[in-house]
């Protein structure tokens, strides 16, 4: 087999090799630092929890305020909040209700 230190791939490699081994850490980081570490994360996994509950009560409690709102702009549009027409207007469209109108001058093949 040839030399392979004449390689300058194979020397850019083993130089690599050695400064990734030197770049490691000797030791296991300390308990103390493992400890530490997984106080911190757990303390931010109940942090993001509380965030996610206080969210989702604020949601809750905002759903009365947007059905008002949703069921005055309704009404400003002269709508029920059911969605049918009030009775001051000209048609009733039932919810589902629906008509296909056919062009009389559309070419039919």
């Amino acid at each position: 087999m040839a030399d392979q230190s004449y390689n300058a791939a194979w020397r850019m490699a083993e130089e690599m090799k050695a400064r990734a081994r030197a770049a490691q850490p000797s030791r296991q980081p300390g308990a103390l630092k493992m400890l530490g570490a997984w106080m911190v994360f757990g303390l931010l996994l109940m942090l993001g929890s509380v965030l996610a509950l206080f969210f989702v009560l604020l949601g809750w409690a905002m759903m009365p305020l947007v059905r008002h709102r949703m069921k005055k702009h309704a009404n400003q549009q002269g709508r029920t909040w059911q969605g049918q027409t009030a009775p001051n207007g000209n048609h009733a469209t039932l919810e589902g209700e629906y008509e296909i109108r056919r062009d009389p001058h559309a070419q039919h093949h």
